[in-house]
C-alpha cells in the first residue's frame, strides 16, 4: 500500500520531466489518464497512468529511458504506456477500447495531443469489448471451481477483473451513444438503465478495493459478477453497425 498523501498530477509532471531529460526532442507528447483525471484517485493504492508518444522508439531510445525509470517508480508509474507515432497508428485497430478510454479522459502534460483526435472504428470496438468480457467470463468460471469457498481468492480475482469489466461497460455505453461516465457510481447507474444490470451489485464490484475484507462474501461476489457479465455480453452481442466514430 502506498503512503496516504500523494499528488498524482505532480508525480506525472516529474515522470514526464524525467522522460524529457532522457529522450530529449524524441518525446513528442505525454498525457495523464485514468483515476488521476477522473477524480477517483486513491492515494493509498492507486497508480499513476501516463502515455508517452515518441517520434521513434527503438533500442537506443529504450536504453536512454532507463535513466528515467527510477523517477517513474517514485512517481508510481508502474506501467507507463510507451508508444512511437508509428506504433500508435498501427495499434489503433488492435486496442480500440484502451484508446477510447484515454481519448475520453486524458490531460496533456507535454507536447502534442495525440489522443484527442483519435478516430475509433465502431465494429472493432464492439469486437474488443465482447472479447474482453468473454475472457472475464472464462476466468469467472475457473474462480467458481477453485475459489468460491475462499473469501480471499474470490476477492483477488475480482480486483484483477473489475478494471476490465468497468472498461468494457464504458465501451458499451459509448457504443449505445452515451458519454462515458468518469465516476464509478455514474457508470453503475447508467449501465443499469441501459443494459439492465443490478446497479447496487455493480457498484459493490467497482468499489471492492475500498471494502473491508471481512465484508466480502465469496459466493455472493462471484454470483453477482457472473450476472453482470452475462447482461453486458447480451448487450454487446446485440450491437453491430459498422461506421467510424468521430
Amino acid at each position: 500500500m502506498w503512503p496516504s498523501r500523494f499528488d498524482p498530477r505532480q508525480a506525472a509532471r516529474r515522470a514526464v520531466d524525467a522522460a524529457c531529460r532522457a529522450a530529449g526532442e524524441k518525446l513528442r507528447g505525454a498525457a495523464l489518464y485514468g483515476s488521476a483525471v477522473s477524480g477517483e484517485f486513491h492515494a493509498a493504492y492507486s497508480d499513476v497512468n501516463v502515455a508517452f508518444v515518441f517520434s521513434t522508439l527503438g533500442a537506443a531510445e529504450l536504453s536512454a529511458l532507463s535513466r528515467a525509470y527510477p523517477e517513474w517508480r517514485r512517481s508510481r508509474l508502474v506501467r507507463p504506456l510507451l508508444l512511437s507515432e508509428e506504433s500508435l497508428r498501427r495499434s489503433l485497430d488492435s486496442y480500440p477500447l484502451e484508446y477510447l478510454l484515454i481519448r475520453e479522459g486524458h490531460q496533456v502534460i507535454h507536447g502534442v495531443d495525440y489522443f484527442g483526435p483519435l478516430v475509433i472504428a465502431r465494429d472493432e470496438l464492439r469486437l474488443e469489448v465482447e472479447r474482453v468480457l468473454r475472457a472475464q467470463e472464462l476466468g469467472l468460471g475457473l474462480s467458481y471451481v477453485a475459489l468460491a469457498g475462499t473469501r480471499g481468492g474470490a476477492r483477488v480475482w475480482a480486483l484483477h477483473a473489475l478494471n476490465s469489466i468497468a472498461a468494457s461497460a464504458s465501451g458499451l455505453l459509448h457504443l449505445s451513444g452515451q458519454p462515458i461516465p468518469r465516476l464509478k457510481r455514474d457508470l453503475a447507474e447508467r449501465c443499469a438503465a441501459a443494459f439492465g444490470v443490478d446497479a447496487a451489485a455493480f457498484m459493490r464490484l467497482l468499489t471492492l478495493r475500498e471494502t473491508k475484507r471481512d465484508r466480502v462474501d465469496a459466493v455472493e461476489l462471484l454470483d453477482s459478477t457472473l450476472k453482470i457479465l452475462n447482461q453486458l455480453l447480451v448487450s454487446a452481442e446485440r450491437m453491430s453497425a459498422p461506421f467510424r466514430d468521430a
